[in-house]
């Protein structure tokens, strides 16, 4: 580069600034906000459907021939099942670097080819994409604020039968039939109203509405009439099937037109259902379905239910498209539903959880973290340079290149997000060090008497190799990060792009930008104003110049104008300012200068007995550095630092058996308890199965089991209301809890794994699953293991069932199929949905069953009678049962049965809670069908570590090469790499000081930390050979070096720590991801500072011997 075309050049680099500066403008205000990188998880899921079927069968006849395809899928790194009733679902994940497109398409092949194994009742499987942006972004409900008088009534049906059903089905403490009703137009109106207007805003996937009841017709038959007459409840059905048509009839001709006819049969009312012909007896008389059966407008039986601060309510969750805005679309879901509450005033739609404040929160934290911070660092200059015009320059060239940054990320389609704005946050002070670098070089050359000219020109020119150099070994530290493979590569790609794009138009401002501001004529002129303001703003017109030369003149004409008016503004602005303030400032930066000078001999004194004690240097850091290692050995390690939040969730599990009535009673004990915490602001309760979307929670969800999502007032409260209410629920007995974080897009990514640890049970016998499980536990609870502050089974024993038998060969003498005899019982208990009543656009399903008085124990079920080819047969003697228990999922991984044994820890080391859980599943014995291995957020641990270890590794050989091509030696480099752990020393100890973890994001300061620690190292040794080169000996290089890098080397440190300190204050939402870098970051920053002032000068001088004698130079 030609450095001096800037100086030569001004208006042309200003334009050029001014252009890509509006560029950075328009990329700033079109640039998108997320709270995380758009992240391309390596997941599948394969959903089939297969319709009655129990989990045992669903395993069996769909999971394992699917898992059998699934694992021959190339790239397949692991396979997880669960098999439920009628659904099975199997989560596939892909090593990391798996192009997903064509995995895609492979595993549609295999499935597509293993489709004729499955039966024939089985549905096409589907493949579903995993995107972590797919859980609600908001939570609402919608509650009634008054009851009118009309909606308290049915369409067909009397309050009495309201009473009659509520005396069967449990809805609340309250009896009264309004309390139903209300429940039923909740949910109409939010499926028919609120449901439909939200769905319509843009970016808006769908809004799935949780809790209410749910219209049915009930078609209760009366199995002794049916007897009687011969009847069966496939005949009912048949009758109302055939009778609910409207069918096309094709079409006539009349006169010179066509006319389509169609028939319309579809029932009207209630009445139409209760006037159906059954049967047709030979005496002509008819049997309608009123005759044997009683008909009501009911609701759907239901197994979980939902309650905001107590009040049962319909939930509402509201998803976004993949690539949708979160923030805008919570800003237009608050808009709608302003616009819904006024047009609907009877009606309360209320926001309980909305992840855009969490994202707005992190998002103007880090931004004012960056403000704050470059702030800090100027700071930290005016008091080192003591020149008002050199603070103003590099005021200048921050937003500069922060807006150049900007420009850079919008051109690789980075958006803004706190991964981004953290690399931002912590480029504000790297910003800085080309900078001061420069500027203190020019004036040094100045105060040696050359021009200011001449002084910008040589000084810039001598320090840009080095400040080239340091400056690629740093981005050198960021491009593995890029490429390796896994979650730490899709979390950190924009951090570290947003830091090396910081770096590299650090570099082109401190070259280009700065020279130009630096060498002008302002500095002259405010040196002598009275000589040069009477014609600075003067411009002569070209005389006896060429026709093309006066062309460019007039071109360049309003560039000229508009420079000199900037620099005879800049000037008066400093002239008025320093006219001010110059004679106090005078005497502070005269003070502080001789502190700095003071402070630069007592330095120079430390150096020389450094030269003079080299071993004694060298054997106490390495005392320091074995110091390091035992403080990294003794630090507990985890995935990412748990973090305060303003939600979180507590899930309780009642013992086996509890119905849904007395999961409601119980939990609304534990919710007046929550809601009389302090710092409680609201309590949702999903009770029993509420949400069934959830196919691969581990956990099962079932009737006796809630999830209580808690909100605080402030996040700042987050610990203290948890102790408070773990103190609550430790008081009840016989009740299991956990908690846990609400599941977001956020917590999906920094935390894959849910559980803490996972103990894995693998066995074909699901029995001997659960009595080893059982005795784990048990051993584990009575080592008492610190830290394990949580331990359940993530599957029940199994609820209690009666498992009926047909008896093919009493079937066959009595004439009656195995299928008749199975489909009667169902008839009877569960019923079938023989055909649907059209209410406007909904379809309310008709089910035909006995009524509840005839089905309450299993003799009366199986006292009624199945038709036969002779006679009917009494299903008692047809069938043989036993008691017994059942599993609702069964839990497959790498096609072998597993129950999950879950663990939660609280401020331990999981790998030491590890090493001790595995030492007890050592002594318990196992045979030789049973498998017991550990895993969980363990796992994510050992994945994360070893790609940022092998990030490390790749750093530091591109670091070595960069610097051997700069100093053309393989000798010298080892002197800059030794800055490496000397940062190490103080990052570690400042971490461990501050009681922080080793986890990802503190790896990630080391790491940043591994590129900072050796600029000053470069530049101090570029300055030492330099010297060598002018004639010093070995000795007085060193010192000549040192006495002239001290100043800006602390002017760099300083600045970089300064402006990271706001990012270890840590308030906020999502500090955990920035606290711990910064900490390990300035704690470096401080060891490599002071023991690159020491250190590098003595492995300097023993580099320089060795490399004479070995290379003779």
């Amino acid at each position: 580069m030609n450095l001096s075309f800037s100086i030569r050049r001004p208006i042309t680099v200003t334009v050029i600034f001014i252009a890509v500066t509006l560029l950075g403008i328009f990329a700033f205000s079109n640039l998108g906000v997320n709270l995380l990188p758009n992240v391309n998880l390596p997941h599948l899921m394969v959903q089939t459907t297969y319709p009655n079927a129990m989990p045992e069968e669903v395993e069996k006849q769909i999971t394992e021939p699917l898992e059998s395809a699934v694992g021959t899928v190339t790239g397949v790194k692991k396979v997880t099942s669960v098999s439920k009733e009628g659904v099975s679902v199997i989560s596939v994940d892909f090593v990391w670097g798996t192009d997903m497109k064509y995995a895609l398409l492979s595993l549609r092949e295999k499935l597509d080819n293993m489709s004729f194994a499955l039966p024939k009742e089985a549905g096409r499987p589907t493949i579903i994409r995993s995107d972590p942006s797919a859980t609600p972004i908001m939570t609402l409900t919608l509650a009634s604020k008054r009851v009118k008088s009309e909606e308290r009534r049915t369409k067909s049906d009397s309050n009495s039968t309201l009473n009659t059903l509520h005396s069967t089905l449990y809805i609340d403490h309250s009896s009264d039939p309004a309390d139903i009703e209300k429940l039923i137009t909740l949910k109409e109106a939010g499926r028919v109203v609120f449901k439909r207007r939200l769905e319509q805003i843009e970016g808006v996937a769908q809004a799935i509405i949780t809790g209410g009841l749910e219209r049915e017709i009930l078609i209760n038959a009366d199995a002794v009439k049916l007897n009687s007459l011969d009847l069966t409840f496939d005949e009912i059905g048949l009758a109302l099937k055939g009778a609910n048509l409207n069918m096309p009839a094709g079409s006539i001709m009349k006169g010179l037109f066509r006319y389509s006819l169609r028939t319309l049969g579809e029932y009207k009312t209630v009445e139409d259902i209760k006037k159906t012909v059954v049967k047709k007896n030979i005496n002509g008389s008819t049997i309608l379905v009123e005759d044997v059966a009683e008909v009501l407008e009911n609701f759907k039986e239901r197994e979980g239910l939902t309650r905001f601060n107590g009040n049962e309510s319909v939930g509402m969750l509201i998803y976004k498209q993949p690539d949708a805005n979160t923030v805008t679309i919570s800003q237009e879901v608050k808009e709608t539903i302003e616009s819904l509450k006024k047009d609907y005033p009877d009606y309360n739609l209320q926001i309980v959880s909305d992840q855009s404040g969490f994202i707005e929160n992190a998002i103007s934290n880090v931004k004012q973290e960056i403000f704050y911070g470059g702030i800090l660092a100027v700071i930290v200059l005016f008091f080192f340079l003591g020149n008002i015009r050199h603070i103003l320059i590099i005021g200048i060239t921050i937003p500069a290149s922060l807006i150049i940054t900007i420009l850079l990320l919008y051109l690789f389609d980075i958006n803004f997000n706190i991964i981004s704005l953290g690399g931002l946050a912590v480029g504000v002070g790297m910003l800085l060090d080309n900078a001061i670098i420069v500027i203190e070089n020019n004036t040094r050359y100045r105060e040696l008497g050359f021009s200011n000219r001449l002084a910008v020109i040589k000084g810039t020119k001598e320090v840009s190799m080095p400040i080239a150099a340091s400056t690629l070994t740093t981005i050198a530290v960021f491009l593995p990060l890029i490429f390796v493979e896994g979650i730490v590569s899709e979390l950190f790609r924009d951090n570290s792009l947003a830091i090396a794009f910081s770096l590299a138009t650090s570099v082109v401002t401190a070259l280009t930008l700065i020279p130009m501001l630096d060498s002008r004529e302002s500095y002259t002129l405010i040196k002598n104003r009275e000589k040069y303001f009477n014609g600075y703003l003067e411009i002569h017109k070209p005389i006896n110049v060429s026709l093309l030369k006066k062309i460019t003149w007039w071109i360049k004409l309003p560039f000229k104008i508009l420079f000199k008016s900037f620099i005879y503004l800049f000037a008066l602005i400093y002239i008025q300012t320093a006219s001010l303030i110059s004679p106090k400032m005078q005497r502070f930066f005269k003070a502080t200068d001789k502190q700095l000078e003071n402070l630069i001999m007592k330095y120079e004194i430390l150096l020389e007995w450094a030269l003079n004690n080299k071993k004694k240097v060298l054997l106490i850091t390495g005392g320091l550095f074995l110091i390091t290692v035992f403080a990294l050995i003794d630090m507990k390690k985890e995935f990412i630092p748990k973090g305060a939040a303003e939600e979180f969730i507590i899930d309780i599990e009642y013992p086996a058996g509890t119905s849904l009535r007395g999961n409601a009673e119980l939990t609304s004990k534990i919710e007046q308890a929550v809601l009389n915490t302090p710092h409680v602001s609201a309590v949702v309760s999903n009770i029993g199965r509420v949400n069934e979307f959830d196919f691969m929670n581990k956990e099962q969800i079932s009737v006796n089991k809630t999830n209580l999502i808690v909100k605080l007032d402030s996040y700042e409260n987050y610990y203290d209301v948890h102790a408070s209410l773990r103190n609550t629920l430790a008081s009840l007995k016989g009740i299991k809890y956990a908690f846990k974080d609400v599941k977001t897009s956020y917590s999906i990514l920094i935390n894959p794994s849910e559980n803490d640890i996972a103990i894995k049970v693998k066995n074909k016998d699901l029995d001997k699953s659960f009595e080893k499980a059982g005795l784990i536990v048990a051993k584990i609870n009575k080592q008492n293991i610190e830290g394990i502050k949580e331990l359940r089974i993530g599957l029940e024993r199994g609820t209690p069932e009666y498992t009926l038998t047909i008896n093919r060969e009493k079937c066959l003498a009595n004439g009656v199929s195995v299928s008749a005899a199975a489909n009667q019982i169902v008839s009877l208990v569960k019923g079938n949905v023989a055909t649907y009543f059209s209410d406007f656009d909904k379809k309310i399903g008709i089910n035909v069953r006995t009524g509840e008085q005839e089905r309450d124990n299993l003799d009366k079920v199986l006292n009624n009678y199945v038709k036969g080819t002779n006679s009917n047969a009494q299903l008692k003697n047809l069938v043989d049962y036993k008691f017994g228990y059942n599993y609702n999922e069964i839990w497959r991984e790498d096609q072998a049965r597993t129950l999950y044994i879950f663990a939660s820890l609280d401020n331990a080391d999981i790998d030491d809670v590890i090493s001790k859980i595995e030492n007890v599943i050592g002594t318990i014995p196992k045979s030789h069908e049973e498998f017991i291995t550990t895993g969980g957020v363990n796992e994510e641990i050992i994945s994360a570590f070893s790609a940022l270890y092998i990030a490390l590794i790749i750093s530091v050989l591109l670091m070595f090469m960069v610097l051997a091509s700069e100093f053309e030696s393989l000798v010298f480099p080892f002197v800059i790499l030794f800055s490496v752990p000397l940062g190490l020393i103080g990052g570690v100890l400042f971490l461990y000081l501050f009681g922080e973890s080793i986890s990802i994001i503190s790896l990630m300061g080391l790491i940043i930390l591994v590129g900072i620690a050796d600029n000053d190292a470069v530049v101090k040794v570029e300055f030492i050979m330099r010297k060598r080169e002018e004639g010093l000996s070995v000795h007085d290089a060193i010192v000549a070096a040192g006495k002239e890098r001290f100043r800006p080397i602390v002017m760099n440190s300083l600045t970089v720590m300064f402006g990271m300190i706001p990012m270890v204050i840590g308030i906020g939402a999502a500090t955990q991801l920035r606290v711990s870098l910064s900490l390990a970051v300035i704690g470096g920053l401080i060891s490599s500072t002071f023991l690159t002032l020491i250190i590098v000068p003595v492995l300097y001088s023993y580099a320089e011997k060795f490399s004479k004698k070995k290379f003779g130079k």
